[in-house]
C-alpha cells in the first residue's frame, strides 16, 4: 500500500470504512460548522482567566492499486483531536490536546505549562512540536497538500512532539521568530543507542521578509490562503549524542534544514487568486550506524520515539493556486507536489537508493484550514521497488 497518509497512522491497524458513509459523514459535518469554524467553546473563568474546548477530525478514502497484489480500496478515520487550553494569570497558560486513533486509544498530542511573559521571550514545558522543518510544525492540519511528506523524518515521541523545556519569542515586529530548547530525545529504551539518557537539542529560527506569519507561537503553515503576503525562511537543526543504533553499535545523531515559503496575493484583496510556492532542504546524519527497527520494543512504530532514523539528504518543492472564485460553498486550490529522499551511500545497500513521491491533486476550500476537501493523485515510488499511484480524497475539520 503507498505511504500516502499522514506518518501519525505509520504501522498501525486499519479499519476500514465504507466509502460512502465517509464522504456523507463529512458533507453532514461541513453543513453543520461552515458557518462557525471559528466557535471554540470559551468559558470565562475570572479577570485574565478562561477555558477553551475544541476539535479536529481528519478522513480520508484511498483507491485501489490495481498494479500491487493485495492492496484494496480503503475509508478510514484518520484521528480525533481534543484541543484545551486554559489561562490561571495574564502570563500563565497551559494547553492540553488529546487524539483517539482508530485502533482506540488515546494520546497525549500536547501537554505544555506556557510562562509568556513578552512576546520575545516565552518559556514552555511539556509535551510539544520540537524545533523542526515547517511541515513539522504545520502538523497535519495547516499543511497545503493532505498527506504528511515522507521527507520530513525528524524524531518525535508522538507525532513530532518530545518532553522537554523550550524557550521561543517573536522580534522585529513579528518578522523573526525563534525557538530553541532541549528534550529526553531518540532511542531512549533498553537495548538502544540513548539507554544512557543523552538529551536532544534542537533550535530554529526564521525571518519573514514580507507580512509576519499570522500563526501562533512558533507554529507555521504551508498556506494562509491570501490573509497575509509570506516570504519565510527558516533554518532548523537538532543534534544528540548516541542518538542512533543500538546499545551495542551506536552512533551521533544530528539533522539540519532549510525551508522557504512564498505566498502572494495576486491583485487588491487577492482579486487574481493567491499564488504559493513551498521549498525544503534537509540533511539527516546517522554517525555512520543503521538504527535500530522503528518501534523497537513499543507496541507499534509510532510509538516512543524509538528506531527509524535513515540517514541522506531530502527536498520537496510544492506549489499552489487559489483560484479566486467560488465553486458552490468554497474555492478551488490546485496543487502539485514532488519529494525525494536520498538515502547515504552504501548504508542502505549499493549506490544511493531514493524513494520519490509525486502529488497533484486540488484541495475545496471551505473555511481555510477549518474546512477542507482534498483530491489527490499521488505516484509513490520506495527505493528498489516498484513505483505506485492511487487517488486519495481527504477531509478534515476543525473548530
Amino acid at each position: 500500500m503507498i505511504a500516502l497518509v499522514s506518518r501519525f497512522m505509520t504501522g498501525r491497524k486499519k479499519e476500514l470504512l465504507h466509502y460512502g458513509s465517509i464522504v456523507s459523514v463529512g458533507v453532514v459535518l461541513g453543513g453543520m460548522v461552515s458557518s462557525q469554524a471559528h466557535a471554540v467553546a470559551t468559558v470565562n473563568l475570572g479577570k485574565d482567566q478562561f477555558f477553551t474546548l475544541g476539535v479536529g477530525v481528519r478522513a480520508q478514502y484511498l483507491s485501489h492499486d490495481s498494479t500491487v497484489p493485495g492492496n484494496k480500496d480503503s475509508a478510514s478515520a484518520d484521528d480525533l483531536r481534543i484541543y484545551m487550553g486554559a489561562q490561571f494569570h495574564k502570563y500563565v497558560k497551559s494547553t492540553l490536546n488529546l487524539e483517539r486513533l482508530r485502533d482506540g486509544n488515546w494520546n497525549v498530542l500536547d501537554g505544555i505549562l506556557q510562562v509568556e511573559p513578552w512576546k520575545a521571550f516565552n518559556i514552555w514545558g511539556g509535551r510539544m512540536l520540537t524545533p523542526s522543518d515547517r511541515s513539522n510544525l504545520d502538523g497535519p492540519y495547516f499543511l497545503s497538500t493532505y498527506a504528511f511528506p515522507m521527507v520530513a523524518q525528524y524524531p518525535g515521541a508522538w507525532s513530532g512532539r518530545d518532553d522537554g523545556i523550550a524557550i521561543w519569542g517573536k522580534l522585529a515586529k513579528d518578522h523573526f521568530r525563534y525557538v530553541t530548547g532541549i528534550y529526553r530525545g531518540h532511542n531512549w529504551v533498553q537495548g538502544g543507542s540513548n539507554y544512557g539518557e543523552h538529551p536532544l537539542f534542537a533550535g530554529r529560527v526564521e525571518y519573514n521578509f514580507l507580512d509576519p506569519e499570522p500563526s501562533p507561537a512558533y507554529y507555521t503553515a504551508s498556506t494562509y490562503y491570501g490573509k497575509a503576503d509570506i516570504l519565510a525562511i527558516g533554518l532548523a537543526g537538532q543534534y544528540q549524542a548516541d542518538g542512533v543504533g543500538s546499545a551495542e553499535v551506536k552512533g551521533t545523531y544530528k539533522a539540519w534544514n532549510v525551508d522557504g515559503l512564498f505566498e502572494k496575493k495576486i491583485g487588491k484583496n487577492a482579486k487574481y487568486g493567491v499564488y504559493t510556492l513551498e521549498g525544503a532542504y534537509y540533511q539527516y546524519y546517522t554517525d555512520g550506524v543503521k538504527d535500530i527497527p522503528a518501534g523497537y520494543k513499543q507496541r507499534t512504530p509510532s510509538y516512543g520515539n524509538v528506531g527509524g532514523i535513515n540517514a541522506g539528504t531530502a527536498f520537496l518543492a510544492s506549489t499552489a493556486y487559489l483560484i479566486p472564485y467560488k465553486f458552490g460553498w468554497g474555492r478551488v486550490q490546485p496543487l502539485v507536489r514532488y519529494q525525494e529522499f536520498r538515502f547515504k551511500e552504501g548504508l542502505y545497500g549499493p549506490g544511493h537508493p531514493k524513494t520519490t513521491q509525486f502529488d497533484a491533486g486540488a484541495n475545496y476550500v471551505m473555511d481555510a484550514h477549518n474546512l477542507r476537501f482534498t483530491f489527490d493523485y499521488v505516484r509513490y515510488k520506495a527505493a528498489s521497488a516498484r513505483a505506485q499511484g492511487a487517488f486519495l480524497l481527504g477531509m478534515q475539520f476543525q473548530y
